[in-house]
């Protein structure tokens, strides 16, 4: 999608605002705890290809984005894995971090 690896600030700013409203939706709507990790998961997956064409040289080794990268493989390959909710907050506010320090336009 962004053949150098970066990001647009519009498109950064954008998928932010999509997390944060998709949890104030998770808040607000009546979900059992099964259907919580899915969406969890799926929240997840969806945030790393938000992001997939980043240049990952740039990353930084042991940060947020590898987490995440490893996260959504994880969430992929094995449906059994739950998702704290607090593990997502933790994890968007650091790809959004690194995101914004290295890969932003």
């Amino acid at each position: 999608m962004f053949e150098n690896g970066k990001f647009p600030a519009d498109f950064v700013w954008n998928a932010k605002e999509s997390f944060e409203l998709q949890l104030e939706a998770l808040d607000a709507a009546p979900m059992t705890e099964r259907q919580q990790k899915y969406y969890l998961r799926n929240l997840i997956i969806s945030l790393e290809l938000h992001f997939a064409s980043r240049n990952q040289t740039l990353e930084i080794v042991g940060g947020a984005l590898h987490e995440l990268r490893d996260a959504a493989i994880l969430m992929l390959h094995d449906a059994k894995t739950p998702v704290a909710r607090a593990y997502f907050e933790e994890l968007l506010e650091g790809v959004f971090a690194e995101i914004v320090a290295t890969f932003l336009e």
